[in-house]
């Protein structure tokens, strides 16, 4: 066991189960939640003192990491009474913690992965932790990172060459009054890819480790977007290698509909394939001065 904090306590027991400990002065306050998939809370009555112990297996370590800190910066941070605020992040984290549903998609992988590689490469150097609070692509918005004045969207394929499906409309439409950068990642699929979504998830984390907010906002996104650290085990996620990555932006001669277009009537989608193997893209110097300023 190690103390993270005074009257705060986490580690593993010879069971192999993680547990937070966090001193409280008697037994539940509020009505606690039952028990989830892979997560418990217990009343626990140790040699000199109380605690509430949370539980969950090590194979749930990443999400209930998160979900500790949580709980540490509400009790520590905020000064929170300690059984009401584990039962309210409990309820808030809920759906994260049921069983998983389905799989995750290839496809979708594979976009998560060019998100999270943009986020580490490109957003993370530029303006820090902060970037964490500028990805909005799991929340389904229109582009994958926002910001006061630059909005970035990740556009990522399996394909040989930089041709990217877009399925809105509006997907390259430059906001009013702001730059559009697009970030066109080209990974390769195989059994000797040089990792998975969960290794690139592990590295974006590490960049984050000393900012505890910004790494729960990260795995609040990927909760959003379906991951869950059960796929670790599963065999269902894919391996990828990088090809190539740039950054174009979204000015008169980038391919694109125009922003006048309108479906015929009765046509209820439209989506296209665009190809940027001939625009030209921008230098590492360039989209760093970009984000740095604009986001």
């Amino acid at each position: 066991m190690v103390q993270i904090h005074d009257g705060i306590i986490a580690g593993m027991d010879r069971h192999g189960d993680l547990h937070l400990l966090v001193t409280v002065q008697q037994g539940p306050t509020v009505p606690m939640p039952p028990d989830l998939n892979g997560l418990r809370v217990r009343h626990q009555r140790l040699v000199e003192q109380q605690a509430a112990d949370l539980i969950a297996p090590a194979s749930h370590e990443q999400l209930f990491s998160a979900l500790s800190r949580c709980v540490v910066e509400a009790v520590v941070a905020q000064r929170r009474e300690p059984w009401a605020a584990i039962a309210s992040i409990i309820r808030d984290w809920s759906s994260a913690w049921r069983p998983t549903k389905g799989s995750m998609e290839q496809t979708t992988q594979v976009g998560l992965y060019g998100e999270l590689w943009t986020l580490r490469e490109i957003l993370i150097p530029a303006i820090g932790s902060k970037a964490a609070w500028m990805w909005s692509g799991p929340d389904s918005e229109r582009h994958d990172f926002v910001g006061r004045e630059v909005h970035v969207e990740v556009k990522t394929t399996r394909r040989s060459t930089p041709e990217h499906e877009i399925s809105r409309l509006d997907q390259l439409r430059r906001p009013v009054g702001k730059q559009l950068l697009v970030v066109s990642v080209q990974v390769e699929q195989s059994k000797g890819g040089d990792g998975t979504l969960a290794d690139m998830i592990d590295s974006v984390l590490e960049l984050l480790r000393e900012d505890l907010a910004a790494s729960n906002e990260v795995m609040t996104g990927l909760f959003k977007a379906g991951w869950t650290d059960d796929m670790r085990r599963t065999g269902e996620l894919v391996r990828l290698s990088l090809r190539d990555a740039l950054v174009f932006e979204v000015c008169d001669a980038f391919p694109r509909l125009p922003d006048d277009f309108i479906k015929p009537s009765g046509v209820v989608s439209v989506k296209y394939v665009i190809n940027l193997t001939n625009v030209p893209d921008l230098s590492v110097d360039q989209v760093s001065a970009l984000i740095a300023a604009g986001m």
